[in-house]
């Protein structure tokens, strides 16, 4: 028991003694000691740069075992600083800096100092923002020759401005100017190299603070072009269109439509022709002019040339996708010639057909109160005829001549209709003297079937005795009809006889 007693009492003794000690160590800490120990990093850099319009921010941390602030933001209503403090419960913090627009023409600056407590680390930041910058750019507008030349542009800034060029073969002299915030001007060259390719492009970019200005130049290279023009339309009845060409190569023309032909008049020429159109729709050609040598393929250039149309129509009918012609006998389709005739030859060549009972095909014109017809009205007449008094000739009594006459087609009935591939009527100046009435003329009307001669009428010419009379002509259908009759017509030529 004694023994027991005894133990306790040394370790007792034993304890006291260690608190003893551990109260010595602590109380040897001094202030100065515990100040050292303080962490306060922040890595921001020492001074940023930022725009006037559209400032970016900054951002940096701050670590640190002690409080801190972020002062100087208050001296200055521009900047702002968040967090500017820490916070009770995080001691490390990640921080932004915002800038306002400067819309003043002077850079502005402000000093920001980084203090924690307890403790004689800071850090001082400084933050400048650039002036408010005005820019204006007066690009050079021509092209640059093949051979390489200068051309100047422009730059007014009342700041530090720099121009790039985005392709080696355009350099800029100077490329860059500085301005102390009044607007300076400057000329800047720009040399283009010698270009031995197709004609190039690129771009100048110029800057100054947050102003951007882009503009695109060109230069002249092998070219292949075709000349525009106001219009590419050969005219209706036939004739010939000049086309330009500016190339710096060998060069061919080609068109896909037999009805035009081209042909290259010269290096920088070429003329497409065409004759009277004698479709019922417009008709196109896509001309092509073709690079000589395989250096060059896929530079071909195209244009489309056209050409209208000649005729009028009424009635029921349909322009087929080939140019053709659908005539419908149900409201009595008809066609007529946009211009006046006298003596004419004009060939129909006839495609699909249906003529039934009553079906119709004729051919007229009216000169004054004379009229020739050829008339084929299945059911009806099957004849040449002409009607009407001459205009300026009368009986040695006054009376007027007349024109009147009649003949009858021979073998045409429907199956005969039916059976037609060339339909052609002509009034021929084959003149020849009455013999009932001198100074009265006759003339020659002809209708063909299939190219054969069918019908011949020659007796007294309105034309001839009016000179300056002249008239549409017009065929298709005389009246209406209910028998279901159609025809296409896949082409109309028409010449005019010269007298």
């Amino acid at each position: 028991m004694k023994s027991i007693f005894k133990s306790v009492l040394l370790l007792g003794v034993m304890m006291a003694a260690y608190s003893c000690v551990l109260d010595d160590i602590d109380t040897q800490i001094t202030d100065e000691e515990a100040i050292a120990n303080i962490k306060l990093e922040c890595d921001a850099l020492d001074s940023y740069t930022v725009q006037a319009t559209k400032p970016q921010a900054i951002s940096f941390r701050i670590s640190s075992t002690t409080p801190w602030t972020i002062e100087g933001a208050d001296k200055v209503n521009w900047l702002k600083v968040t967090p500017a403090s820490s916070s009770v419960s995080s001691l490390s913090e990640d921080i932004k800096i915002t800038a306002s627009v400067n819309d003043a023409l002077v850079d502005r600056s402000a000093t920001l100092t980084v203090t924690g407590k307890n403790t004689n680390i800071t850090k001082k930041i400084v933050v400048t923002q650039l002036r408010h910058g005005k820019m204006t750019v007066t690009p050079c507008t021509e092209v640059f020759a093949k051979a390489g030349s200068v051309q100047t542009f422009s730059v007014q800034s009342n700041l530090h401005w720099e121009a790039v060029a985005a392709d080696t073969w355009l350099t800029l002299d100077p490329a860059s100017g500085d301005s102390d915030g009044d607007m300076k001007s400057f000329s800047v060259k720009a040399t283009a190299a010698a270009n031995d390719a197709l004609t190039r492009e690129t771009t100048i970019t110029v800057t100054s603070g947050d102003e951007i200005f882009t503009f695109n130049v060109s230069q002249k290279g092998e070219t292949l072009e075709i000349v525009p023009a106001e219009s590419y339309e050969v005219n209706r009845k036939g004739g010939s269109l000049e086309i330009g060409v500016d190339a710096t190569m060998e060069w061919t023309v080609s068109s896909n439509n037999e009805a035009f032909t081209v042909v290259k008049d010269s290096d920088s020429k070429f003329t497409v022709t065409a004759g009277w159109n004698n479709l019922f729709g417009s008709r196109t050609a896509t001309v092509t002019v073709s690079p000589v040598g395989s250096s060059f393929a896929g530079m071909e250039k195209t244009v489309e040339v056209t050409q209208g149309v000649n005729f009028n129509f009424s009635g029921h009918y349909e322009v087929l996708s080939d140019g053709s012609l659908k005539m419908y006998g149900d409201t009595k389709a008809q066609v007529t010639t946009k211009d006046d005739y006298r003596y004419v030859k004009i060939v129909l060549t006839m495609g699909d057909k249906n003529f039934g009972e009553k079906g119709q095909l004729w051919c007229a014109a009216g000169f004054g109160e004379c009229n020739i017809y050829n008339q084929l009205s299945l059911g009806g007449n099957l004849r040449i005829r002409q009607d009407g008094n001459l205009p300026n000739t009368t009986k040695p009594s006054g009376e007027a001549v007349s024109t009147y006459k009649n003949v009858l087609h021979t073998g045409i009935d429907q199956a005969a209709m039916n059976a037609l591939t060339e339909y052609r009527f002509e009034v021929l100046n084959e003149i020849t003297d009455d013999p009932d009435y001198p100074g009265v003329k006759w003339h020659v009307v002809n209708f063909w079937y299939n190219g054969t001669i069918n019908t011949t009428l020659n007796f007294r010419s309105v034309l001839a005795d009016d000179p300056n009379v002249s008239s549409p002509y017009w065929f298709g259908f005389k009246d209406s009809t209910t028998d279901g009759s159609w025809y296409v017509v896949k082409s109309c030529d028409i010449t005019a006889i010269a007298e």
